[in-house]
């Protein structure tokens, strides 16, 4: 193919106008880039190494060029590419660059926790891009990054409380850990620890080892749950408490922990000492759509006029609730009841949280649970029960019959008097 001189012209401004949207500006430049303090170059061959959950602090000059124009529409921005859920990348707010100007800015690209940092046994390997760019070019830098395991990195991954972050003095506190090893050792022998400092109560156990997230190895556990549980004792006064979440391994060496609230119903727990509240059962049984309710009892002891109420928390889920009456205004010394009525639209053992108030002020909550069970349940016991009873009826009907036959077969001739003779062939019934 022949080219005359005016295509080879338009393949040259075309290649020209690429090059400049591909990464030249005419109005300003990239200087320079320096990451922790250290200036890096696109050029070196040696590379940044980070640990997972690291943050790359960034310092980059950007310069106006002398023959450009004023452009007041600047922004820089640092980002990482690979990563599966989500953008890795930081960038400024809009700033303006004039000829021959000299512009700082600083960023900081935190790395997730969960970024990929294995290739099989070296580190990932990663590009990090600078750019400074407005709305009609850019100019972009890049440098090699490498991501690597930290040696010893266990995580918490999940702490679920039972019955829930609301507990009774005296009742018993079970707790799930969920851990997860994203080191680069196998972890043996790590310790679970759940402690209230406050008050004294600890309860721990031990998972005996966890093998790397990224290991090959699908026969060996990973991430692993464990079940720890207590009593919290009975003296607890009520309030919120600080419960602490530990993980100690590496022979003791590493410890990671986090805090969570807990609140507990114990002594003290009515701001009104003088109104004693109860609740004729803390677990009912319901069908689907069935409404249940639990009958809450209230007894003014003090010697003023107090109003009471009812607040429901954590039924919505799971089903309907309502309190009826709204409240009850009881005089010294007299009694009353509030009904807390629920409708379950969800098979399984619910739960729910009632809030007693006196004059709007919190003076008890009570755990409570509903067993719900679904149509199926029902229509299955209701089968069950009249097979059974069929089958009694029939062993019953068996056991008269028999006893009938049992009845004629042994009735015994009459005696006859004295002197009296039987005539022959003569039959007595």
């Amino acid at each position: 193919m022949r080219f005359n001189a005016l295509s080879i012209m338009v393949i040259f401004l075309l290649a020209m106008v690429s090059t400049v949207s591909a990464g030249v500006s005419p109005d300003y430049d990239i200087d320079k880039v320096e990451i922790d303090g250290r200036i890096v170059s696109e050029s070196d061959v040696s590379f940044i190494t980070l640990e997972r959950g690291d943050s790359l602090d960034l310092d980059i000059w950007v310069t106006g060029k002398s023959t450009g124009a004023v452009k007041d529409d600047i922004k820089v921005k640092a980002w990482i590419g690979g990563y599966e859920y989500g953008d890795v990348a930081e960038n400024t707010k809009i700033f303006k660059v004039e000829p021959n100007g000299i512009y700082k800015k600083t960023l900081s690209v935190s790395l997730p926790d969960d970024l990929d940092a294995d290739d099989n046994g070296n580190s990932e390997k990663y590009t990090l891009h600078v750019e400074a760019f407005d709305s009609d070019n850019e100019v972009r830098k890049s440098f090699s990054l490498r991501v690597e395991e930290s040696m010893h990195d266990l995580r918490l991954i999940d702490v679920i409380f039972r019955p829930g972050t609301i507990v009774n003095a005296g009742d018993m506190l079970f707790t799930t850990v969920r851990v997860e090893n994203m080191g680069d050792k196998k972890e043996e022998d790590v310790q679970v620890r759940v402690s209230i400092p406050e008050l004294g109560f600890v309860a721990r156990d031990y998972i005996d080892e966890l093998v790397p997230h990224d290991s090959n190895n699908d026969d060996e556990e990973k991430s692993d749950d464990i079940d720890l549980f207590g009593r919290i004792p009975r003296n607890a006064r009520s309030g919120e408490y600080d419960v602490k979440v530990e993980l100690i391994f590496n022979r003791g060496h590493d410890s990671i922990s986090e805090n969570h609230r807990l609140i507990i119903e114990g002594e003290g727990v009515a701001a009104d000492t003088d109104s004693v509240v109860s609740v004729d059962s803390t677990r009912k049984d319901a069908k689907v759509g069935e409404t249940v309710s639990y009958k809450v009892m209230i007894a003014n002891f003090g010697d003023e006029r107090t109003t009471y109420s009812a607040e429901v928390s954590g039924a919505g889920a799971w089903g309907s609730v309502s309190v009826d009456p709204a409240f009850v205004t009881l005089n010294a010394g007299e009694t009353g009841e509030l009904f807390v009525r629920t409708t379950p639209n969800t098979a399984g053992e619910q739960a729910f949280t009632v809030k007693v108030k006196a004059n709007g002020q919190t003076i008890k909550e009570m755990n409570l649970q509903t067993g719900v069970a679904s149509g199926s349940d029902v229509r299955r016991g209701l089968e069950i029960g009249f097979a059974v009873l069929a089958i009694l009826l029939v062993i019953l009907g068996l056991i008269i019959a028999f006893t009938k036959l049992r009845g004629n077969g042994s009735e015994e001739e009459p005696e006859m008097g004295a002197g009296e003779e039987r005539e022959a062939g003569q039959t007595y019934y």
